[in-house]
């Protein structure tokens, strides 16, 4: 690679405005950290005419793929567009060009990463993805380089910087009064007015977000394959202000963690859910628009990194920290890449957890219908709390099987007029 990197750029908008401006603000510091200079040539956008947060030379912007992508001088293509399509096809199409590519897509990665990386070994070029998963965080480059020589037992994060906040918002709401039944609703609109939230945010609420990246760092810790149907997900749509309040009497936090494992027959396990952790647990602190992970394995045995994880920043912080690695070394590695092995998984119904049950009933002879199944699981009741819409009591189960658990929660949810919600608590 000649001393100045020439660079094509696909999208413009959040993520790609940070990477150029990132480029200008620490042009220096990116000269000296490798000895070389890099220079933006294209930068591929839909509307030539739309206005940008960033400026950008006239001369630079393309509608055109093929100019950026087949460009002989052009070293790089940084995709920074979002989606699946036309992501992906781009990202094929650059690799089969010769180029090193950098993306921030965990979508891509998550669903095409390991047909990527292998095409982007026969290319002999690289293709890198530290920003994908958990903003600034350097957890990927953490699990390759300096972590590659310890065996991951566990890595458990808060992955999705959106919903933590989303999380954290409705504790203030419930500080100010405002009402539980709606302090999720005020929570979301608060975070897309500050940009947190797409006016659509059903891929962090629901889970998808925390899902994608839940499979690139599964495969990257435990150097295995793993499709993304096989990650278990579930999102924070259903949750209430009053699990907040829980959490907090019961000293306990609220988070939609990534949770991945392996279970002692030797399978996988990845899963992505609401879970109430201690006070104790080193992801507590991690509060508003942050992300954070929590490692243990047998050399380090617990480590944790904890940043800002939203915001074109963020992101585009991780998408340099790539650049300079392919500028330091764009000869891919010569072995065999372990993370693509298959492997086996387990699904989530094979896990025993405890788990957080909170009852809700129009009166307390209802409430007995529901509580004295539980007490045959031997679980442990807090007292019964009077409400305006009738009357709650929350227990809390020993460990159980996950499958078990949720038979006899389908049966209590057969009873007339009855609330059951389940969240699972995380095992120390």
């Amino acid at each position: 690679m000649s001393k100045i990197v020439r660079l094509s750029i696909l999208g413009a908008g959040t993520v790609g405005g940070g990477v150029l401006t990132l480029l200008r603000e620490n042009a220096d510091l990116l000269q000296a950290q490798t000895g070389k200079r890099f220079e933006v040539r294209h930068v591929l956008v839909r509307d030539l005419s739309k206005p940008r947060a960033v400026a950008i030379p006239p001369n630079l912007l393309t509608t055109d793929p093929q100019r950026a992508l087949c460009d002989p001088k052009v070293h790089v293509v940084l995709e920074l567009m979002g989606g699946l399509e036309p992501a992906r096809t781009l990202i094929r199409d650059a690799l089969q060009a010769g180029k090193h590519v950098i993306t921030a897509n965990k979508w891509v990665m998550a669903v095409s990463g390991d047909e990527l990386l292998q095409l982007a070994r026969r290319q002999g070029v690289r293709l890198l993805y530290e920003a994908s998963v958990a903003g600034s965080l350097p957890i990927l480059n953490a699990l390759q380089g300096a972590l590659a020589g310890n065996r991951i037992e566990r890595v458990v994060g808060i992955v999705n910087s959106t919903t933590n906040f989303i999380l954290r918002e409705m504790e203030r709401a419930l500080d100010a009064g405002e009402p539980a039944e709606t302090a999720y609703a005020s929570a979301l609109r608060k975070a897309q007015e500050n940009g947190y939230a797409e006016a659509d945010p059903t891929s962090d609420v629901d889970g998808y977000d925390a899902q994608y990246k839940t499979a690139i760092l599964a495969r990257l810790a435990f150097l295995q394959y793993v499709p993304l149907e096989s990650v278990y997900r579930e999102g924070i749509t259903h949750l209430s202000g009053r699990d907040l309040l829980w959490a907090r009497r019961l000293n306990m936090g609220l988070k939609l963690l990534s949770i991945s494992e392996r279970l002692p027959d030797g399978r996988l396990c990845a899963r992505v859910h609401p879970t109430l952790i201690p006070r104790k647990c080193p992801l507590y602190v991690v509060r508003g628009a942050f992300s954070g992970v929590w490692l243990q394995g047998n050399g380090f045995q617990e480590m944790s990194l904890h940043g800002f994880g939203a915001g074109a920043r963020a992101t585009a912080s991780a998408v340099l920290g790539d650049l300079i690695e392919v500028a330091r070394h764009p000869k891919p590695p010569r072995y065999d890449d372990p993370s693509l092995r298959l492997g086996e998984t387990a699904p989530i119904e094979t896990l025993t957890m405890r788990y957080f049950i909170r009852l809700h009933a129009p009166d307390e002879d209802a409430l007995c219908a529901l509580r004295e199944p539980l007490r045959l699981l031997n679980a442990e009741f807090h007292p019964a709390e009077p409400l305006e819409s009738g009357v709650e009591q929350v227990a809390l189960t020993p460990p159980l099987n996950e499958g078990e658990c949720h038979a006899h929660i389908a049966r209590l949810r057969q009873q007339p007029n009855a609330t059951v919600q389940v969240i699972r608590m995380l095992g120390w």
